[in-house]
């Protein structure tokens, strides 16, 4: 970060309130704590606290928030709309920073949240508010997903029903207007995306430059767009592939711990599943994803590594062609030095 910030304020967020914890002037002995409630009202009390105990200092102030996800959005959005600089950071890397955590209140979790953000402050990315087509585009894909769930239960159930139907036992009609209505409801959320996506310059730039990869279709697309925040919070191919968990990392230790590379749980597990269903369909097709693959099972390799590293490709060329803005090349030559730092 290039600012240097001096004061650090810890927030953990529930439903009905917010628990927040200060750190003035980077010493940990002058610890503060506060509540609010979870309202535009309490964000306001919320702004004030802080204007106070800062010495209205607020441009040197960084909020870290933890990922509880619906829970945190509101606050996100008055911090930014304040100017009021704030970093989402992931509950799992401030639970493993805290030494002791055999207690657990909002209080001491605030607490230490506050710590983390003194601790790691220059590695802390800010975070920033996504465009109101992107948060639309967000809302349309959860809704969409929430739908597709739906219709594969209701789908599933009806296929076991039908095995049986030879069987000389009673059964009840089968009942296929909730089918088709899901059916029809995802049919229309996939042309508001489309409608909202094509009439914006930007998104549909991006659109048609993922898509140009072979075997990545239009819903990867959209995912890789929302989830990044139109690819703001990834610096290049390799923490694109790191966040979507395609990256293989050692684990060794002195003499006796030797384990071989594995992929590590922390990612983006919807993206790591798209990308998989990218990569199985691109060793169908014809191309360098799918020589390479033959090439690595030729090699001996297990199927299940050569079609990570599909994936991975697949993750690379992604931020390639996001970040040269030109469509997919077949014969282009990855030049590391074209990366940002």
């Amino acid at each position: 970060m290039e600012t240097k910030f001096i004061h650090f304020a810890g927030v953990d967020v529930s439903k009905q309130k917010i628990d927040v914890c200060i750190i003035v002037n980077n010493q940990r002995s002058s610890l503060l704590h506060n509540s609010f409630e979870q309202s535009k009202r309490g964000f306001g009390s919320l702004k004030k606290w802080l204007m106070e105990v800062t010495g209205r200092q607020t441009n040197r102030l960084l909020i870290c928030v933890e990922n509880t996800g619906l829970y945190d959005d509101a606050l996100l959005y008055y911090l930014a709309d304040n100017e009021l600089p704030a970093s989402l950071e992931n509950a799992a890397n401030i639970k493993r920073s805290v030494r002791d955590n055999r207690s657990k209140t909002d209080k001491l979790d605030s607490r230490n949240i506050a710590l983390y953000a003194l601790k790691h402050s220059d590695e802390l990315q800010l975070w920033q508010k996504p465009r109101k087509q992107v948060v639309e585009l967000q809302q349309l894909l959860s809704e969409r997903s929430r739908l597709v769930n739906a219709l594969k239960m209701l789908r599933q159930a009806h296929k076991e029903k039908q095995v049986f139907s030879w069987s000389s036992m009673a059964q009840s009609r089968s009942y296929v207007s909730g089918i088709k209505g899901l059916e029809k409801d995802i049919r229309q959320i996939e042309t508001d995306i489309w409608e909202l996506v094509k009439t914006d310059k930007e998104l549909l730039q991006m659109f048609m430059l993922i898509t140009s990869i072979p075997s990545v279709g239009k819903i990867t697309a959209y995912h890789f767009i929302c989830y990044t925040n139109e690819f703001r919070q990834v610096k290049s191919g390799k923490q694109l592939a790191s966040y979507c968990g395609v990256v293989p990392f050692e684990r060794s230790s002195g003499s006796s711990v030797k384990n071989k590379p594995r992929l590590s749980h922390q990612a983006n597990k919807i993206l790591k599943t798209l990308l998989h269903l990218c990569a199985v369909t691109a060793i169908k097709m014809k191309g360098v994803f799918a020589a390479y693959y033959k090439r690595k099972i030729e090699e001996g390799k297990n199927g299940l590594i050569a079609i990570n590293g599909i994936r991975n490709k697949l993750a690379l060329t992604i931020a390639a062609v996001i970040r040269n803005n030109q469509p997919y090349n077949e014969n282009y030559l990855y030049n590391p030095n074209l990366e940002k730092p």
